[in-house]
């Protein structure tokens, strides 16, 4: 009797096929990240939710730059992650774990992000009418080490803007904007220029 292998072989095609779930990211998805391997008070430096920018990538705490998303499952985006704390000599070895809060296809309420320096950060409902200074409070205002320098990120260019200055703090956030507040230094100066922070203020 003869007996045909071509629907052993199609279940094992089915069987090996990608799974959806392993879907690249893209811009517009909310990640959870948590960090290991580094201690309490740096766990909550880090630890939070993010969104993939509308460049492809997402803007972690204490790396100037952004790390690249787009097309990366959750744990692909994780070890990059690692790799960039680690290039940027911040931690030695951390061990992070990444989960899709929010698929491809579903869109949430507009958000800002907060990152840094603060006491949780993350990002926040964006609400019409919010300032920098609500937008840290939303994550819980400055921790011990926070500085006076905040790095605005807006449609990829970079403001700094003076956490003494209250005109600085009432400046109104859009939605996607990102915020970092740096660390101070011995001697906490503002960095930026009055000039750069002017078209902000129109």
């Amino acid at each position: 009797m003869k007996i045909s292998i071509f629907p052993v072989l199609s279940f094992l095609l089915l069987a090996v096929s990608p799974c959806p779930a392993l879907a690249g990211l893209e811009a517009g998805e909310q990640i959870s990240l948590t960090i290991r391997g580094v201690e309490p008070a740096e766990q909550q430096k880090i630890n939070g939710t993010f969104r993939v920018g509308d460049s492809g990538s997402v803007r972690l705490p204490l790396l100037e730059h952004s790390v690249p998303a787009r097309g990366l499952t959750a744990e692909q985006f994780a070890r990059s992650a690692e790799a960039a704390y680690k290039a940027a000599g911040i931690y030695a070895r951390p061990a992070i774990e990444v989960e899709t809060l929010q698929g491809k296809d579903q869109r949430g309420p507009a958000v800002v992000s907060v990152a840094g320096q603060v006491r949780r950060a993350g990002e926040s409902p964006f609400r019409k009418g919010m300032t920098v200074i609500q937008a840290i409070d939303a994550a819980g205002g400055r921790n011990e080490f926070g500085g006076r320098n905040l790095l605005l990120i807006r449609e990829g260019k970079q403001y700094c803007l003076d956490f003494t200055n209250l005109t600085h703090k009432n400046i109104v956030l859009r939605p996607g904007d990102s915020l970092q507040v740096e660390q101070k230094g011995v001697v906490d100066r503002w960095r930026g220029k009055e000039a750069n922070v002017q078209g902000l203020l129109e």
